[in-house]
């Protein structure tokens, strides 16, 4: 019966959760003898064993532990209610000493305000037991016992048993191992508390958006082929799709239905689970955790035609608890990947729901950009560019000396011939002064000797005479080159040496640059993550920083082998030719910088925009 089947299942649960009991036996006080309510694990255990205890505990109303060998123990707990004893819990429990006992004793305690609750509601019922009389060694024949008077029933706080009741559901289903083994407990626990006719369950899937029927009550084994099943399946659904409880009772010929809210929901699936089943009512409670519906529990009651409101909380608090259980058991099931999704898939119906508009102008606007990243476009390859001449000349200092006097100046335009500068020529004066004067000897020597008819005279005179002629050649030649002339038109782009007047200067000192101003030379600094890009006769344009409001058309010349680093990364030169136009205009200067551009030719937005994150992922992944 019903009845006997909630104590049934109680002690069962009993047991499971001390993990260490080898029999049980819960009993019933009776005026005249006690009452066997339920055994555990299976009505073959030995009574009589168990009988001794239930004698003392009911004689002095209190704890009676017996030892029947090492570390084994009967054990038997009266069942107090307003210091009123209602019965005794017989336990055979292997212990490893008597100190274990009081944390044996807690955890029974929350199991008796579930008892509690459970008498209260199963007081009209009990009468339908079976009495059978310990004191004989043979099970007496089945009598019906007497109504349980009302001193029998609990006296304590209605929310204290419902809430003790929670409790130990809630530990019921934390202990489980499995997501199936904690929905089969919690079916069987509300079940036995509701004295329902059946309790499923059924859960959407990853997607939420099929319903399978996961759990039913006293049911290991069920085939979700058959009728019974299908209505049952049926009937969640009707409830999830609706996002509400629906109840469905059978209704007398002299009622009417409520004209309430509850009559505008679809009970179609309801209707026909209860007339095909038989049944008095149907309820189907929401499993939701926040805003997300995990599935349903449908409740078939066949004695009575709805849930106490007390029951409906109970049922209400425990499909609370339950779905927050449930979603740590499918998140733990699904692993990382599939809790990704869901979170992913969660954060999209919220960002992009019916009723997000802002959510629909992301989409929009993610739509439009993914259109976008495929128009292609020309694509202009970007770098670093300086401005230089294709031809340059150096004036060195042609002998050991000191600067003179300084004409010329960093950016002076010069013609060819113009003199940059003067060396000072005193010294080779003085000396060249010396050497005529012994010039003008050695000559009066010669004169003389020929004069004479001294030939060996003449022929030394004349040879010296020879030797200071050639020093005068000499210096005249070192004289001439004291003036430093340019050597082209162009532009001076050496440092200035004006303020350096008389400092010594050594043979092939660099004095001057001449740059010349017709031809011009852009060199291009691209990243060799780019070069591959780049192609001899590329068009491209040249901005300079000193003309932001020119543009200089360029065509690349030549890719040159040379790279230099730059702020830690590798660039080659590329030099580009400025168009004909352009070659003489005024405005260019050598060492101008700017940046340079070079058309690549055409290529889709998605690509320029990525395509350096992508050669970077393909050298980090490889």
């Amino acid at each position: 019966m019903q009845s006997l089947k909630a104590f049934k299942i109680w002690l069962s649960m009993q047991c499971q959760i001390l993990g260490n009991v080898g029999a049980a036996m819960l009993v019933k006080s009776m005026p005249d003898s006690p009452l066997i309510l339920a055994k555990w694990p299976n009505a073959d255990i030995d009574v009589a064993l168990l009988r001794d205890v239930i004698a003392p505990v009911l004689e002095k109303k209190r704890l009676h532990l017996q030892v029947v060998g090492e570390n084994d123990y009967l054990l038997g707990q009266p069942l107090l209610v307003e210091e009123q004893l209602w019965g005794v819990l017989v336990l055979r429990v292997a212990l490893p000493d008597k100190k274990a006992l009081p944390g044996l004793l807690h955890s029974l305690k929350p199991g008796q305000f579930w008892l509690q609750f459970m008498v209260q509601s199963l007081a009209s019922d009990l009468s339908s037991g079976q009495k059978q009389d310990v004191s004989a060694s043979d099970p007496a024949p089945p009598v019906s016992p007497p109504s349980v008077p009302t001193s029998d029933l609990p006296l304590v706080s209605l929310k204290e048993t419902i809430n003790g009741s929670l409790l130990q559901l809630t530990a019921s289903l934390l202990k489980e191992n499995s997501l199936q083994e904690t929905t089969i407990t919690l079916v069987n626990l509300l079940a036995g508390l509701l004295q329902a006719t059946r309790v499923s369950i059924g859960l959407l899937d990853s997607n939420g958006k099929r319903l399978q029927l996961d759990a039913v009550s006293f049911s290991a084994n069920f085939d979700k082929r058959t009728q019974a099943m299908q209505l049952i399946t049926e009937a969640m659904a009707e409830t999830v799709e609706q996002g509400v409880r629906i109840d469905c009772v059978v209704l007398n010929p002299d009622q009417v239905e409520s004209t309430d809210t509850s009559t505008l929901l679809i009970k179609q699936a309801h209707q026909q689970l209860l007339h095909t089943q038989q049944l008095q009512a149907v309820s189907s409670f929401l499993l939701r955790k926040g805003d997300k519906i995990l599935g349903a529990l449908t409740i078939e009651l066949d004695r009575r035609t709805t849930l106490d409101s007390d029951q409906e909380w109970l049922v209400q608090q425990a499909t609370h608890y339950a779905a927050a259980i449930i979603l740590l058991r499918q998140q733990a099931v699904a692993g990382l990947w599939q809790g990704l999704k869901q979170r992913a898939a969660a954060r999209l119906q919220r960002w992009l729901g019916e009723e997000s508009w802002h959510g629909k102008l992301i989409a929009a606007g993610v739509m439009i950009l993914l259109v976008v990243l495929f128009v292609p476009v020309n694509y202009q390859l970007s770098a670093d560019a300086s401005l230089q001449t294709t031809e340059k000349y150096l004036v060195v200092s042609p002998q050991d000396a000191y600067l003179g006097t300084i004409a010329a100046r960093p950016g002076d335009q010069v013609k060819k011939g113009t003199v940059l500068a003067q060396l000072n020529d005193e010294d080779l004066r003085l000396e060249r002064r010396k050497v005529a004067s012994q010039a003008q000897q050695y000559r009066q020597a010669y004169d003389s000797a020929l004069a004479n008819s001294n030939r060996v005279e003449a022929a030394i005179a004349n040879a010296q005479l020879d030797q200071a002629s050639i020093q005068l050649q000499l210096l005249d030649q070192q004289l001439t080159r004291t003036q430093l002339l340019a050597p082209s038109d162009g532009i001076v782009v050496s440092d200035d040496i004006s303020q350096t007047r008389g400092a010594p200067v050594k043979q092939g000192d660099v004095l001057f640059e001449i740059a010349a101003s017709q031809n011009y030379l852009v060199q291009l600094f691209v990243d060799e993550r780019d070069i591959a890009l780049v192609k001899p006769g590329q068009d491209g344009e040249l901005k300079l920083n000193s003309l932001p409001a020119e543009v200089f058309n360029t065509r690349v010349k030549l890719i040159t082998p040379i790279s230099e680093v730059r702020e830690g990364r590798n660039y080659f030169r590329v030099e580009l030719e400025l168009a004909e136009n352009l070659q003489r205009t005024e405005l260019l200067r050598p060492g101008m910088t700017g940046t340079g551009k070079v058309n690549i030719g055409s290529r889709a937005v998605g690509w320029i925009w990525f395509h350096e994150l992508w050669h970077w992922l393909r050298l980090s992944v490889w």
